[in-house]
């Protein structure tokens, strides 16, 4: 089974470890700080008020953030000056931390946990992109996205981020490369490795069965195997959970694209693929943002049984589902997803016909479509 952080490792701290738990919580703590700076959260918030629904949604939980105290900043306009922020790293770390490609993973708690420690007792933005300047050096491929998808619109010198977070969504590290390809989509949505992501795959088929339920991916996963009939999630679902999962070759699927009207092509073809074949009333599981195309989904006329909303953002009120349309909508999900961090939307639905899981797990956004996760926390019995 895949290593999940079930306690984060809070504060400087986690900048001083090393290992799964202390490479994720500083990846959380910097995608927030880089929310915090840009405004993400009032952003949020606002277009939720604007539809008088601002007790939908939890953009950051407060029952995390007692877990996992982050600095508090205001947002920032203005840049910070890279020469100044590698100046001030000079002076105190010696020149050579700014000519490195790498910190030295010996070196690692005494910079990063250091300047950490500085920016927990003095909040503010230059103290902010010391650390995140610094941590585009940490031997951690993961700290480093999250630095680049965080420092951008705080950097001075922008551009060489992209190629960060380029590099990252070719990671053999699917918490890595989603992150990465997340973070890049809300930078440059146009850059051209975003469209090779989305490349279809040729469908396979599990046979034959009576279809009353379908899964369906989400942003980037249109290749991946988990999704697909004899997939690793779609095999243990057939097999355990719902055996009427639909399993031919004409699969659903969608172009897995990164935008609102990439959701919302998706959304219309859903309907339509369900009418050709007259399987109106089937549950639909959703992952990721193919959670918010079968909510959209049910707006423009999908009539639905079940949705479930696995590893949703939360863009209140672009995406909900026609409730009308629908019979009950569940949603799964873990403790301050960091792909949902990248994406600037919300962590939790606080809905009332929306009923919210919150799996015991942290940070890893794939963790609600692993077979295991699903035995180990009883995630059938949630529907």
């Amino acid at each position: 089974m895949a290593e999940y952080v079930h306690q984060p490792i809070t504060g400087p701290q986690a900048f001083r470890e090393t290992g799964t738990a202390a490479v994720e919580s500083q990846a959380a703590l910097l995608l927030l700080l880089g929310r915090q700076l840009r405004g993400d959260d009032q952003a949020l918030a606002a277009r939720a008020a604007a539809a008088d629904m601002s007790a939908a949604i939890e953009a950051v939980p407060s029952d995390d953030l007692a877990q996992f105290p982050v600095p508090r900043l205001r947002p920032s306009r203005d840049r910070v000056g890279v020469t100044l922020v590698e100046t001030r790293l000079a002076e105190r770390f010696g020149a050579r931390i700014v000519r490195r490609a790498t910190i030295p993973q010996e070196e690692r708690p005494d910079v990063l946990g250091d300047l950490a420690q500085t920016l927990f007792e003095r909040s503010e933005p230059v103290a902010a992109a010391e650390l995140m300047e610094a941590s585009l050096r940490s031997p951690d491929e993961l700290t480093r996205v999250a630095a680049a998808a965080a420092y951008f619109e705080l950097s001075t010198r922008p551009k060489r981020l992209i190629t960060i977070l380029v590099r990252g969504t070719r990671s053999e590290d699917t918490l890595v490369q989603t992150v990465a390809a997340t973070a890049l989509a809300r930078i440059a949505p146009e850059h051209p490795r975003l469209r090779q992501m989305t490349r279809a795959k040729t469908a396979g088929s599990a046979g034959e069965t009576s279809h009353s339920a379908l899964l369906v991916h989400g942003t980037f996963a249109r290749s991946h195997e988990w999704w697909q009939p004899g997939g690793s999630f779609h095999s243990y679902l057939r097999n355990n959970v719902r055996s009427d999962l639909y399993a031919a070759g004409d699969r659903f699927e969608w172009s897995g694209g990164y935008s609102d009207a990439a959701r919302d092509v998706g959304a219309r073809d859903l309907r339509t693929w369900v009418e050709n074949r007259n399987l109106q009333g089937l549950d639909l599981f959703g992952h990721s943002h193919g959670a918010n195309v079968i909510m959209q989904a049910t707006k423009f006329g999908l009539r639905a049984g079940a949705l479930v909303l696995l590893s949703c953002p939360v863009h209140v009120p672009k995406y909900l589902p026609d409730f009308g349309r629908t019979t009950k909508v569940v949603s799964i999900r873990v403790h301050l997803d960091l792909v949902i961090l990248a994406d600037r939307g919300g962590q939790r639905f606080r809905h009332p016909q929306i009923h919210e899981n919150v799996l015991p797990i942290w940070f890893d956004h794939g963790a609600s479509h692993n077979p295991e996760v699903w035995r180990d926390n009883n995630v059938p019995a949630m529907l």
